[in-house]
């Protein structure tokens, strides 16, 4: 996912929830670019140390695609944009030369657009012999439905990038938000969805609402009912928000889930960051 210098900080936390829910993200999208016609297939992973080395970068999806009735396997390559990159068309035709020349694959090549500005990336090189094409995709031209209604939470996530079709905001982020409680078990796998969808919200303008609706809604998580708490208040919260870092958390919630302040949030997040290399 392509980055810009002198973007706000909430890029880089967006990005993280991508890459953390890459899988399960990846797959929403191609049943959705394929629209079910693609068959059954199972994927493979391809090793992508030598392309990282050449253009050091790892492609954001890359799979082996096997269909199962027996058509020739071939890459899936897919690529998210958050930015117009006024030379996707270039970082593409590279990506299908170096996947097309250590695979020996045929390769199917997308660029998925999850922005806010309008879309005007070119998805074709067409110049005296060279002839080169991918497929771009806005993920506005899909109603939010279509993720709201599915049993994943990392895919439900993705419905406030959708189309709201004249829907208030407040009141799609809200019936996520619904559906993301219908489908975890616990409180704290909840609030792990709940801070996805405020981080990301933001490519939308809507953070403030998501932040809202969220705080409008019972409690995420109460430490007091853990068996850290109970081993003394400051230590207790200090194992929970650990926890909770762990399951994905920005600092920002923990600081409002264990009333502490954000500086002591984030100073304990470096020490956690610290104990996990």
């Amino acid at each position: 996912m392509a980055k810009k210098k002198n973007k706000v900080a909430t890029t880089g936390q967006y990005d993280k929830v991508f890459k953390e829910n890459a899988d399960e993200i990846h797959l929403a999208i191609i049943n959705r670019l394929f629209q079910n016609s693609i068959g059954k297939v199972q994927t493979e992973d391809v090793p992508q140390s030598d392309l990282q080395y050449t253009i050091e970068r790892k492609a954001d999806f890359l799979k082996k695609i096997v269909p199962f009735d027996g058509s020739p396997p071939y890459c899936l390559h897919i690529e998210i944009q958050s930015d117009n990159d006024d030379k996707m068309e270039w970082r593409m035709y590279i990506y299908r030369g170096l996947v097309s020349h250590k695979y020996q694959l045929g390769v199917a090549q997308f660029v998925v657009y999850i922005g806010n500005e309008s879309l005007n990336m070119k998805a074709k090189i067409a110049e005296e012999k060279l002839h080169f094409a991918y497929e771009i995709v806005d993920i506005r031209s899909y109603n939010y439905e279509e993720f709201l209604n599915t049993n994943t939470p990392e895919q439900v996530v993705l419905a406030v990038l959708g189309n709201f079709h004249g829907e208030e905001p407040a009141t799609v982020i809200e019936r996520i938000l619904q559906r993301l409680k219908e489908l975890t078990t616990t409180e704290l796998a909840f609030g792990k969805y709940a801070t996805q969808l405020e981080v990301i919200s933001e490519l939308r303008k809507l953070r403030k609402i998501a932040k809202t609706q969220i705080n409008n809604m019972p409690v995420v998580f109460d430490y007091t009912a853990t068996t850290a708490f109970e081993k003394g208040e400051a230590k207790g919260k200090k194992e929970v928000s650990f926890g909770m870092f762990e399951e994905g958390f920005l600092p920002e919630i923990v600081a409002r889930i264990t009333k502490l302040p954000l500086e002591t949030i984030e100073a304990w997040r470096k020490e956690w960051e610290a104990s996990t290399k």
